[in-house]
């Protein structure tokens, strides 16, 4: 016997807070074609029906990729005992539905040794196992993730988030994170990225740019409250094209309260060989000026193989966000300087609070 379980509407009995916007799209209601679901559960069947042992079943997480080159994702999939299966359907287009994509995914939860289909996505993941190399037949303009989805703990309750690959584009792919609702028995979206998605410390880290020209890039450090995920701070560094606005980055940080502070650093000027000068406006109104005087030329630091005016920006961003320097994205993978403030002298004018806020401690 097949059984369904059925999402009224977008995802019946998710809490409204809980569904993030702009996501609807990417769920088909599972009442919408009751013969095409059943006939993804039949694909569910027919693929776990061979891992027939009960120690199979309750086995953590296995994958393993069919005959058809669907990958399937199965096991105590969010740490609660229960065996789920989430995995890549073929859509048979002889059967009437609505999907809009030649693949979805679909996650079905065994419940007393029949298989409950909870959730079903309208997305098609483009993905390119290890190894693969772009080629006439098979091209992309940019190496895709390895699998189409995966689990992480991306909030630190100890439930795996789903990671799920979609579109590729010149410069970049796709991803959403979909949260487990145990209540209502369904995975609601709650972000997307342009790169993968990262824990760190406290952080959910989500990243986008402008598409194609890359003038902008921006990052959002997130945190989940209560049913929502909430963007705390976020960072964002822009360099015009062939624009009079000079490069500039600006952190927008948000307050207990739920009002939002925007800090933003105008770009970079030098006052000689070893010293760079930084003008900083709050809600647009002039706030700091910080100078940074260096020990040695800029010539010389950046000839040792550092990165100056990196160092700078996530000095900078460390004490305009609040966040800690480690996390600033601009010097991923650079040399970097131990102790910034041991190399550089650092003066700050401005009121009282940013004097507060941007001198060194």
């Amino acid at each position: 016997m097949i059984v369904i379980w059925m999402a009224l509407g977008a995802q019946a009995g998710v809490r409204a807070e809980e569904n993030q916007p702009g996501y609807a799209s990417l769920l088909i209601p599972l009442n919408k074609s009751p013969e095409f679901a059943t006939a993804l559960l039949r694909q569910v069947e027919k693929v776990m029906t061979p891992v027939a042992s009960a120690k199979q079943r309750r086995a953590a997480v296995s994958s393993f990729v069919t005959r058809e080159g669907c990958y399937v994702l199965h096991g105590d999939l969010f740490a609660n005992g229960q065996h789920f299966v989430l995995m890549e359907f073929r859509v048979d287009s002889s059967v009437e539905n609505p999907a809009t994509e030649e693949t979805v995914v679909g996650l079905a939860r065994l419940n007393e040794g029949r298989w409950e289909l909870c959730t079903l996505l309208d997305v098609a993941p483009i993905w390119r196992p290890k190894g693969w190399k772009a080629s006439d037949g098979d091209y992309l303009p940019i190496t895709p993730a390895e699998r189409p989805f995966e689990l992480q703990d991306l909030f630190g309750d100890g439930v795996p988030e789903v990671i799920l690959v979609a579109d590729v584009h010149k410069y970049w792919q796709q991803y959403f994170v979909f949260r487990w609702h145990a209540k209502a028995k369904v995975l609601t979206c709650v972000a997307d990225s342009m790169r993968k998605p990262v824990r760190s410390g406290n952080y959910l880290i989500l990243y986008s740019n402008s598409g194609r020209r890359a003038i902008w890039e921006e990052w959002s450090f997130c945190q989940w409250e209560g049913h929502r995920l909430i963007e705390k701070v976020s960072w964002h560094e822009e360099v015009p094209h062939n624009a009079p606005e000079k490069p500039f980055m600006l952190a927008k940080c948000t307050n207990p309260d739920g009002t939002e502070l925007e800090l933003k650093v105008n770009d970079r000027e030098w006052l000689s060989d070893t010293e760079s000068v930084y003008q900083i406006t709050r809600q647009e109104k002039p706030f700091a000026r910080v100078t940074f005087k260096w020990s040695r030329t800029l010539v010389a630091v950046t000839a040792d193989g550092f990165y100056p005016s990196g160092e700078e920006s996530a000095y900078l961003y460390e004490k305009l966000s609040g966040l800690p320097r480690k996390l600033y994205p601009g010097l991923e993978n650079q040399k970097r300087i131990k102790s910034l403030e041991k190399s550089v002298k650092i003066h700050v004018e401005g009121e009282h609070e940013a004097r507060e806020m941007l001198f060194p401690r």
